[in-house]
């Protein structure tokens, strides 16, 4: 009985030991997880353990300050530029399919970009610029005076027209007064346009101007109480152009001014000379102290262009023109008197 028992204690004893061999093998106590160990087995946090977690601890708080930076920004109102730019983005569409369909649109509307818009631009000013250009020297602006010459076998006189240009005709008589103009005709109305200033007659000017480049003709005047018309030569294309010409008609029209004193000068054509501002050969160039004029010495005489009327000395011939400038042959003064505006006033000549 005593042998039994002793086995079979050696037996339980035996068992108990296997089976805590095997507990040891299936669960280590030093790895169990903290909150599966006891209370009394929780060790206290290290050094290396806090210095680590205080890393970690800044950059959630960092992360948050910038998570409430973005909810800050998105709840506040984007810039105007901003805005624009967003709207543009979405202009163009949402999807890649919606931005190409988009970007077709945009090339079959308009398929060339700004740079090329702008030198198609360039290209045709530059080519307007050309087709309007006159080739070679443009043609110079005239304006003058003729003496007309109703005799039988003169020449008539010459007016040089251009196309795209406009040529005023004014008739006068030997007092420069208007002579008013009562019928005309063309010799080819179809490379011609002219009209009267005025109808019904009141009127001593036509506008005329040429229709084609090259076509030459020629015009015929019926002026009041004037028996003989007056016949012009009308030749377009010329270097010159006639912007205005003053054509003299000889005698004394229906609007004449009674001369009290001096000579007719309607055939002078030195007075005509001079009243255009234009000195003959040989004339000299005097000095005058006053009113606006211009003085010459031509043959030891006193040639006067003003506007002024000349009271003293007596003059020896005159001529006006429509603009109310006036040319005056007299002897040679150094001292003049007229008058102006209805005062009396005085020229000196200095260089006689």
């Amino acid at each position: 009985m005593k042998k039994n028992a002793f086995s079979t204690s050696v037996v339980v004893i035996a068992g108990a030991i296997v089976f805590g061999i095997a507990l040891g093998d299936v669960v280590d106590p030093a790895q169990m997880p903290a909150a599966a160990k006891p209370a009394t087995e929780q060790s206290a946090p290290t050094p290396e353990t806090a210095a680590n977690a205080a890393p970690s601890q800044q950059a959630q708080q960092a992360q948050q300050a910038q998570q409430a930076e973005q909810a800050e920004q998105a709840e506040s109102p984007q810039p105007a530029s901003q805005q624009t730019k967003m709207i543009n983005e979405e202009a163009f569409g949402n999807t890649p399919t919606a931005r190409a369909a988009f970007t077709r649109v945009i090339r079959s509307l308009i398929p060339m970009d700004p740079n090329q818009i702008v030198t198609l631009r360039s290209l045709f000013d530059q080519s307007q610029q050309a087709v309007t250009q006159y080739p070679g020297v443009p043609p110079k602006p005239t304006s003058s005076s003729i003496m007309v010459n109703l005799s039988p076998g003169a020449t008539p006189p010459v007016i040089r027209l251009r196309q795209g240009y406009v040529t005023s005709l004014v008739f006068l008589d030997s007092t420069g007064q208007p002579w008013p103009i009562v019928g005309y005709d063309l010799g080819d109305p179809r490379s011609f346009n002219i009209q009267p200033a005025a109808p019904d007659g009141k009127s001593n000017m036509l506008i005329i101007q040429s229709l084609v480049r090259y076509e030459q003709g020629n015009l015929a005047v019926m002026l009041k109480d004037q028996s003989t018309p007056v016949m012009l030569t009308l030749i377009p294309g010329q270097r010159a152009v006639d912007y205005r010409v003053d054509l003299r008609i000889p005698g004394v029209g229906p609007n004449a001014l009674l001369l009290t004193e001096g000579m007719p000068s309607a055939e002078n054509p030195v007075l005509l000379n001079f009243l255009d501002g234009t000195a003959p050969d040989g004339a000299k160039l005097l000095e005058v102290k006053g009113p606006p004029a211009q003085a010459w010495e031509y043959h030891g005489k006193l040639f006067l262009r003003t506007r002024v009327t000349i009271l003293s000395p007596g003059w020896l011939a005159t001529m006006s023109s429509p603009d109310g400038t006036h040319v005056y042959e007299m002897m040679a003064t150094p001292v003049i008197l007229a008058s102006e505006r209805g005062q009396m006033v005085q020229l000196s000549v200095k260089g006689l």
